[in-house]
């Protein structure tokens, strides 16, 4: 038990959960009836609401959130509740341009974020620059589910099987099934990774929180120990927490993988309903994992930097042992947050394929050729990506919330794209490309110089400012100089 801190059924439960993907894939295979590209990275447009709302489900709370918001819990303490919102928030800015998207989707047949930046600017400079864009910032993303796939195979089995060989074996797994069956077998085992994450959380929960006195003797051991933690935030503080919501919402709104989910909904009722559960999870996810990283503070005092995103996994180590009620929510959790970066990495792998094939090469190289050969072309552009993200991945230096915040820089830049251009019928193709570049050079620029944060405001939301000023300033311009054309 001491090399193996979950014992043998903890592998057994994951081996199983393993064989139940790679047969997700040969089945969703078979039920394909096409080799176009809407069927192979939508599912041909006919998730259901419950299905829709799970894989909304898994491809929100990530990786990088089932590791990382405990490790930021542990670094900053109580503070870190403000995550709650920060999540909420994606959803209020989904609610100002999902719906119209939606409709907009099914009129033109969209498949990837680009055909409607094509379809709504007519640029296709601009289709290409938010291309870049995308792929820059997922292919960040999915190397944070890499390293944390190596994170939590390894606190799994107590160091017995390396960070490498989870990186590598997780991954393999991942491109193996994804190719097979597309957004069909992405969905499904989104399904499955939905379900066991809620159970395990919410069996957490029941076990925690009811005992007051391990809260309480947290917060006395900060108190005396590390008060920062507990103490009332300051006005830099609070500033970051706003500067925070604006960056969560609005550049996890706009990942590519939740936008072709959104146009893989069957009908605007199930895109409404996934919706309307959606603003609920952070409640129970959220407040778990933070509680989580809270509690771990007196009992593994100590880890500093990367090591802090190990906190998870450590801490359930422990509660396994004290009852078999925790034992088996442990078993759960764990399989669901490594299933939950599997399907997280899956969606990002899908959509990264996509935006290469159809929004870049499609575009601009491979204009004339068939859609087969074009879902062909997407297959052999995933296995390239993810071998090369997994090399990346092997030597990790940033912690998880670190590159949480990289790629929210990058993907902020190009919601107006989406929230502007659909709710202001005035916001042109040369304003929009006018504030990207603006706004992307500004916060890139900042970073660079050493300032990530201006004032407690993350260099990414001051790039939106100026985004978002100089795109409506050009657009209203332009209005004004064809009104007196």
């Amino acid at each position: 038990m001491t090399n193996m801190p979950y014992g043998t059924d903890a592998l057994i439960f994951l081996a199983f959960y393993l064989i139940v993907m790679i047969s997700i894939g040969y089945v969703a295979k078979q039920r394909r009836r096409g080799h176009s590209m809407a069927e192979f990275y939508l599912a041909g447009k006919n998730l259901g609401a419950p299905v829709l709302f799970l894989t909304l489900y898994a491809t929100q709370y990530s990786g990088n959130t089932l590791l990382g918001y405990p490790g930021e819990a542990y670094r900053l303490g109580y503070a870190w509740i403000m995550s709650i919102g920060f999540m909420m928030g994606i959803v209020a800015v989904y609610l100002l341009f999902a719906p119209d998207l939606y409709r907009t989707s099914r009129r033109h047949g969209f498949v990837t974020p680009g055909d409607w930046i094509s379809h709504r600017f007519g640029s296709p400079a601009l289709t290409l620059l938010s291309g870049v864009l995308f792929v820059v910032a997922i292919a960040n993303y999915l190397l944070a589910q890499l390293m944390a796939m190596g994170h939590i195979v390894s606190g799994l089995s107590g160091a017995l099987i390396p960070f490498w060989a989870g990186v590598i074996v997780l991954g393999g797994i991942i491109i193996f099934y994804e190719t097979l069956g597309g957004m069909q077998a992405v969905a499904w085992t989104d399904c499955i990774q939905g379900l066991l994450l809620f159970i395990g959380l919410i069996g957490m929960l029941i076990a925690v929180v009811p005992d007051t006195g391990r809260v309480q003797a947290a917060s006395a051991w900060l108190l005396a120990n590390q008060p920062d933690k507990i103490s009332l935030p300051s006005g830099n503080i609070i500033r970051t927490w706003i500067s925070t919501l604006i960056l969560v919402g609005f550049a996890a709104a706009v990942y590519p993988q939740a936008i072709q989910r959104i146009f893989a909904a069957k009908s605007t009722t199930s895109l409404k309903y996934s919706f309307s559960l959606m603003a609920f999870m952070p409640l129970i996810t959220i407040s778990a994992v933070v509680l989580i990283g809270i509690l771990a503070i007196p009992e593994l005092s100590g880890l500093e930097g990367i090591a802090a995103d190990q906190v998870m996994p450590l801490l359930l180590r422990a509660w396994a042992e004290e009852s078999t009620w925790l034992y088996v929510m442990t078993l759960f959790v764990l399989t669901g947050i490594i299933a939950a970066i599997m399907s997280t990495a899956d969606s990002v792998l899908l959509s990264l394929s996509s935006i290469l094939t159809k929004d870049i090469l499609g575009r601009f190289w491979l204009k004339d050729t068939p859609e087969g050969r074009m879902t062909t072309v997407g297959k052999r552009l995933s296995w390239g990506i993810m071998i090369l993200l997994m090399l990346i991945a092997l030597t990790p230096k940033l912690t998880l919330w670190g590159l949480i915040e990289l790629k929210m820089e990058i993907l902020i830049q190009i919601s107006p794209l989406f929230v502007l251009g659909t709710i202001w019928p005035r916001y042109s193709s040369r304003g929009a490309m006018a504030g990207i570049i603006t706004g992307t050079l500004l916060a890139a620029g900042l970073t660079l110089a050493g300032f990530g944060k201006v004032w407690g405001w993350h260099a990414g939301v001051v790039g939106l400012a100026a985004n978002v000023a100089v795109g409506m300033a050009v657009s209203w311009r332009r209005v004004a100089d064809v009104e007196r054309d």
